[in-house]
């Protein structure tokens, strides 16, 4: 059944297209409006030689850990490709609540995982403090860029990190009418963002009467993270999802937007 409060909204989503349709389908369901409009895609790092120097070493790991669905991806993908299974001898460890079921579903073991899916978080892990860490070997399991926290602070516990790039983020080359349309509308209840790159790639992709017009939309972030890349672009302070999930975007937009829980 639609939640009246949402009724009209239309609600702008930047997430990549094949992980949108969770978002999406929510939104529709509580008779909201989604636009779609992906402002990352995601394809084959550019360079393979990671991949080709790590793979014959997998099994010499004590801890492959995964920052994202997509990484979980592009692991299996190379591993199908190069005709290797999932390794046994590791232990294994995922940053996010999706990430890990991708992950204990792709791979079979079941993944540590933070409580509130943040990599300060999965740092605070008795697992992952220095006299647990040191001297093991982590696989971090990444897009071609990604943040320094985790294996900074890995490494400077005692651990060993090797960083695997296994896929790229990309701005799509995509026509950014829709979202002018709406933006001049000016009837945007709000902006949905997944990740910095979500948010700075929008940017990029709008012309400066449209980024000014953005300004005036509440935007609504996934993480801290996120909303620190909103703030440093002069933007006003998103809404923060309380947890890093699909689940708390809906909850910040039904904060937002009125409607009843």
């Amino acid at each position: 059944m639609a939640e009246t409060g949402w009724r009209g909204c239309r609600i702008l989503v930047t997430r990549p297209a094949h992980q949108a349709a969770g978002l999406l389908g929510a939104i529709e369901r509580r008779g909201g409006e989604p636009i779609a409009f992906p402002t990352i895609e995601i394809g084959p790092p550019a360079d393979g030689a990671p991949w080709q120097c790590i793979a014959p070493q997998l099994a010499t790991f004590h801890w492959l850990v995964f920052a994202s669905t997509n990484a979980v991806d592009g692991f299996a993908h190379h591993l199908q490709a190069s005709g290797q299974d999932w390794p046994g001898e590791p232990a294994y460890a995922a940053i996010g609540a999706k990430t890990a079921e991708a992950l204990a579903r792709q791979s079979g073991h079941p993944p540590l995982t933070p409580p509130d899916y943040r990599s300060e978080s999965f740092l605070e892990l008795p697992q992952m403090q220095a006299a647990a860490v040191r001297g093991q070997r982590f696989l971090l399991v990444r897009g071609e860029s990604g943040r320094e926290l985790l294996p900074t602070t890995l490494e400077q516990r005692g651990a060993m990190v090797e960083r695997l790039p296994v896929y790229a983020r990309r701005r799509p080359q995509a026509d950014p009418a829709p979202v002018s349309r709406a933006l001049a509308a000016g009837d945007l209840a709000a902006a949905v963002f997944t990740s910095p790159d979500t948010f700075t790639n929008l940017l990029a992709m709008l012309d400066p009467q449209d980024r000014e017009r953005l300004q005036a939309v509440p935007l609504v972030a996934i993480s801290p993270v996120t909303a620190a890349a909103v703030t440093d672009a002069g933007f006003p302070p998103p809404l923060v999802a309380p947890e890093a999930t699909e689940e708390g975007i809906l909850r910040a937009l039904d904060d937002h937007i009125g409607a009843p829980h």
